[in-house]
């Protein structure tokens, strides 16, 4: 990280040597009048007239070393020119590949590695609190919350919760600070009695703030992940590390996995695609590595390195990345490197669970699963869906293909169900029952299931559904989710 703390790139020490030498000299270059007027007496023609000589040569070795590349081929009069808006990926690959070219930069520590304080991003803001001593854009959110309590005497308990709609919220605090002060919302800090902390767990105001904007925030994603899939996901676009043009974003996500071994998560988890992809192939075009973030001097090098180093993904500690992931707006505070640590510890768990107890590796322990539909439970979450099936006549699968829902629709249509069970009403009239035990009764009596649901109905839009009613309701995780093969066999 930089003072600034943008995400920042190891430049070419050569380059950057050269660079600063041209801008020194630069600013050092004395005109004919004023030459004579240094400390020491004067100095003569011939020697202000050097400095220009050394800044030109500077600026024609910095330009060099930035366009052109000569390999050890030069002597017999082989170059390799950099085009800096292609991705290198899809320029022709030659000998050049196999030089030690790459092994130059293993020396030097990778960007992605700098220690940052924590949830540092990069932003960029001005501060909107009243009778703000500042006003310079703040470049990151641990410079921003330094300001805010050295300048304002306050602190936002787990402010990172709100990065997803930052501006807004700091405007509404802005606002509402101008007519009362911070004593009236905020509780002094127990380590310093100056600084008032805003913490929505005592503050209800900020509470219900907190849940609006992150409502609202949620649902301008969801939108915009539904019209995406409506157009973009179905066009084709070349693959960032071949020449391989797949049909569609699904296609695309599946060939980068299978033959580049590069893998972002579940593809279902990302909005604003295209602008994932831009940014990725931009940061190639720049001859970035999309990991490390280290910047090599030309595409047959970078290439090297990322197939040497197995730099195919992305640093989840980059937060740049967070806002592509539909995951970081359904629970704050989670963004999606907790949920890629948590899948990894969970497989390591796993295995080491199954090195522990080799012998007992055919015993499955159970998971409990409750009906939706009435209070029965069985020992796993497929039997509960079959005793659902033989029982009511629920058949999820054909819920599913009805309606052609995917996976987020599938787990709205789940926590919706489980919600008006709990409150003992029917989820395709609205009928309340006395005890969720009458539910399925009701359900027989009225022939409920064999009506279709409205594509249209409000739940579908409510995001309150995409978290679940009960705490891990292994329902939610034990269901099959088709989508993916209806993809391909309609492709």
């Amino acid at each position: 990280m930089d003072d600034g703390g943008e995400w920042c790139t190891v430049k070419s020490k050569h380059s950057r040597n050269e660079s600063s030498k041209s801008k020194d000299n630069t600013r050092r270059r004395p005109n004919n009048k004023s030459s004579t007027r240094g400390v020491g007496g004067g100095k003569s023609k011939t020697d202000s007239q050097r400095p220009r000589r050394k800044s030109q040569a500077a600026a024609a070795a910095t330009t060099t070393a930035t366009t052109t590349t000569t390999t050890n081929n030069n002597k017999k009069g082989f170059e390799t020119t950099h085009d800096n808006t292609q991705n290198p990926y899809h320029l022709p690959e030659n000998a050049d590949d196999s030089n030690d070219e790459g092994d130059e930069e293993d020396d030097v520590n990778d960007p992605i590695d700098d220690p940052v304080p924590p949830y540092h991003t990069t932003i960029l803001t001005v501060c909107p609190l009243p009778d703000c001593p500042s006003d310079r854009p703040f470049l990151d959110t641990t410079s921003l919350t330094e300001h805010f309590k050295v300048d304002h005497k306050l602190s936002f308990k787990n402010l990172h919760h709100m990065y997803i709609a930052l501006d807004s919220y700091l405007k509404r605090w802005g606002e509402l600070l101008r007519s009362k002060p911070i004593t009236e919302y905020g509780t002094p800090d127990s380590t310093d009695n100056d600084v008032y902390i805003i913490d929505p767990r005592k503050c209800e105001l900020d509470q219900k703030l907190r849940a609006e904007m992150q409502r609202h925030a949620l649902d301008e994603v969801l939108s915009t992940q539904q019209k995406e899939r409506d157009g973009p996901a179905k066009e084709s676009r070349k693959c960032l590390f071949c020449k391989v043009i797949c049909d569609n974003r699904t296609v695309l996500f599946k060939h980068m996995f299978s033959e580049h071994n590069f893998n972002i998560g579940l593809p279902d988890n990302l909005v604003n695609v295209n602008e994932f992809l831009d940014l990725l192939e931009s940061k190639l075009i720049k001859l970035q590595c999309l990991y490390c973030e280290k910047t090599f001097t030309s595409a047959p090098v970078l290439r090297k390195h990322m197939r040497k180093k197995k730099h195919f993904k992305i640093a989840a500690k980059n937060r740049q990345y967070d806002k592509f992931y539909v995951i970081n707006y359904l629970e704050p505070g989670k963004n999606w490197e907790h949920f890629e640590r948590d899948n990894l510890e969970s497989d390591d768990e796993k295995s080491d669970q199954s090195d522990d107890s080799w012998a007992e590796w055919d015993e499955e322990e159970p998971e409990v699963s409750m009906c939706l539909l009435c209070p029965e439970t069985e020992t796993s979450p497929q039997e509960a869906w079959d005793h659902m099936e033989k029982k009511h006549g629920f058949d999820l699968k054909r819920i599913q293909k009805q309606l052609g829902l995917d996976f987020y629709k599938t787990i709205v249509l789940i926590n919706y169900i489980r919600h008006q069970s709990s409150l003992d009403k029917c989820f395709v009239c609205g009928t309340t029952v006395e005890d969720l035990s009458l539910l399925g009764n009701h359900l027989d009596e009225k022939k409920c299931l064999s009506q279709s649901l409205d594509p249209n109905a409000e739940f579908w839009k409510d995001p309150k559904y995409l978290l679940p009613t009960y705490e891990g309701d292994p329902l939610l995780t034990g269901f099959d989710d088709d989508s993916d093969t209806e993809d391909e066999e309609t492709k």
